[in-house]
């Protein structure tokens, strides 16, 4: 059984100029299930932001897509060998036709190496916020260790220097949209299996076992940009205490437009249809044919997108 996209929200073929934009987003619930520290500018803590009178822990949506190409790259070198140039390395991009992947081609590159090239990213993740406040009183204070790789010097002697990190605890969740605009379906077949196969993120500190559980509580099809935004979401319909499924319902509703498809286990929406069920259960790679499917799906993206950028060249 092959897969079938919906008529709405993509693209029937990879292109590289994009005269509509078509979008698909996706609905992440992001479970935080282990400790987690989402370190930017600050060494110890999260960003932060406040929506009200609570403080919430603000994540780049970067810290996440940079954890999921991973996820995809380490997939297409697993599938056939052929999918990635044995000498490409992520973030390290030398000419156009050795960084060609579906990795590449779904979530953009810029080339300053051998050759200055630049692919167009086809996902956009915009900030998220912890839906729960971010208890800056809560730190786990550790002691630092010697180089030995202990807390006791050549002497035997007790480490007494002492370092706090304020993670983000298990039971606070991140709602994300994930949006891919002009994309083709073996695109959104590739972002929903790095998310759902993803669960290590933050700081190094905190990666030491699966600390985010990704749900896709739903999917929303528009013929244009969809620009939904978590910081909206919490500003304006959530509260601490509410239902978050219903807080969603309620902001999606709102500011639905007459060209959107919704589906999904939130309020209002439709009940995911049977080809969505199908794309997840091949993405999460629950379906017997799983890798047989995926295969197939991006050898077809990879050959069209090498017929486009390398013949254009």
């Amino acid at each position: 059984m092959t897969l079938e996209y919906p008529d709405k929200g993509l693209v029937e073929s990879f292109d590289i100029y994009r005269k509509e934009k078509p979008s698909v987003t996706l609905v992440v619930k992001r479970d935080v299930t282990e400790p987690t520290l989402f370190r930017n500018s600050n060494h110890d803590r999260a960003e932060t932001q406040e929506f009200g009178d609570k403080l919430h822990a603000q994540v780049n949506g970067e810290k996440f897509t940079s954890k999921e190409r991973l996820t995809g790259l380490a997939l297409l070198r697993g599938l056939d060998e052929e999918f990635v140039h044995e000498e490409y390395a992520y973030n390290e991009p030398e000419t156009l036709e050795k960084s060609l992947n579906v990795g590449t081609i779904t979530y953009g590159l810029a080339g300053t190496g051998d050759q200055d090239f630049a692919i167009k990213s086809r996902v956009v993740e915009g900030y998220t916020y912890t839906t729960d406040e971010y208890d800056l009183m809560n730190k786990e204070t550790r002691n630092a260790v010697y180089e030995s790789g202990t807390m006791r010097n050549e002497d035997g002697g007790q480490s007494e220097a002492l370092f706090d990190f304020v993670k983000v605890q298990p039971g606070n969740d991140l709602v994300h949209f994930v949006t891919l605009e002009a994309a083709t379906g073996p695109m959104l077949l590739y972002v929903l299996h790095n998310i759902l196969n993803t669960g290590k993120y933050g700081a190094r500190e905190t990666r030491t076992g699966r600390n985010i559980r990704n749900d896709v509580l739903g999917i929303i099809l528009g013929n244009h940009d969809t620009s939904l935004s978590t910081g909206e979401l919490l500003m304006e319909y959530h509260d601490e205490g509410d239902d978050l499924r219903a807080s969603i319902g309620e902001y999606v509703s709102d500011v639905s437009r007459t060209d959107w498809d919704v589906y999904g286990d939130f309020e209002d929406a439709n009940d995911a249809p049977d080809w969505f069920e199908r794309l997840q259960a091949v993405a999460a790679r629950e379906a017997d044919d799983a890798d047989e499917v995926l295969r197939e799906e991006f050898e077809s993206l990879l050959e069209g997108a090498k017929s486009k950028l390398l013949d254009d060249d």
